[in-house]
């Protein structure tokens, strides 16, 4: 049985995740019932907070359903191809897909911005931000690379090893006290550039969605600006229409 590790920088609810994902995708079948909250809190010696943080990021990833006065059920999230529609937060979404996701933070540093982030940040010309530039993996398989761009006024304190160690999103809300409340997107059809090829493991010139991401709080301000470029074997997008 897999156990926490006391010693380890990783929360205690993030590793009971990780044990109990792993055993959702190799030893149970959808519709499974998984122990109760006072099981897996005597099981691994860990407070029932502690279990129902665990609980709760399995049911927004899509593993289990919450059944109340039943218990918790493993769902049927056996599908392999991420919906770029969905996909607000790669981490999440790549956990929603029984994945283990993986981020390579490639450089970290501050820079002016040029005409095209000043605008898409609506900052002056030559504001500082933080350049963030990772390569986003699945399973250690590359799906895609990304330039993210940020105030540097909003978020002074960000550091390398911040944004080596925790999600994004997840830090710009609790260190910062920033709530995310919308993304605009545009997504096109571009050619990989020799950089983002040999980071993707594509030929040069391969087909590659170029997907750029505005971000928004909750008083409307954009916080951030990232253009990415994704392997098209990995991605679908998935729109419904309706009429009235």
């Amino acid at each position: 049985m897999s156990l926490v590790d006391l010693t380890r920088k990783q929360p205690l609810y993030d590793q009971l995740f990780d044990i109990l994902r792993d055993k959702i995708q190799n030893d149970m079948a959808p519709g499974d019932l998984l122990p109760s909250e006072r099981q897996l809190s005597q099981q691994y010696g860990l407070s029932r907070t502690t279990v129902r943080l665990a609980l709760d990021s399995l049911e927004k990833m899509g593993l289990v359903t919450r059944r109340h006065g039943k218990g918790t059920y493993v769902s049927d999230a056996r599908h392999s191809e991420t919906d770029l529609a969905l996909c607000y937060s790669f981490t999440e979404e790549m956990r929603r897909l029984g994945k283990t996701p993986k981020t390579q933070v490639l450089s970290f540093s501050q820079e002016e911005a040029n005409k095209s982030v000043s605008s898409a940040l609506g900052l002056h010309l030559g504001a500082t931000v933080w350049h963030l530039h990772r390569l986003r993996l699945a399973d250690d398989e590359p799906m895609l690379v990304g330039h993210t761009y940020l105030p540097l006024e909003m978020f002074g304190s960000l550091t390398h090893e911040k944004v080596s160690s925790h999600s994004l999103y997840d830090l710009l809300e609790s260190e910062f006290g920033q709530t995310i409340k919308t993304a605009e997107e545009e997504v096109r059809v571009m050619t990989a550039r020799a950089a983002d090829a040999d980071l993707l493991l594509i030929p040069e010139g391969s087909p590659v969605l170029e997907i750029s991401r505005l971000t928004y709080n909750a008083a409307g301000r954009i916080i951030e600006f990232t253009r990415s470029s994704a392997r098209v074997d990995k991605f679908k997008y998935h729109v419904i229409h309706s009429r009235d």
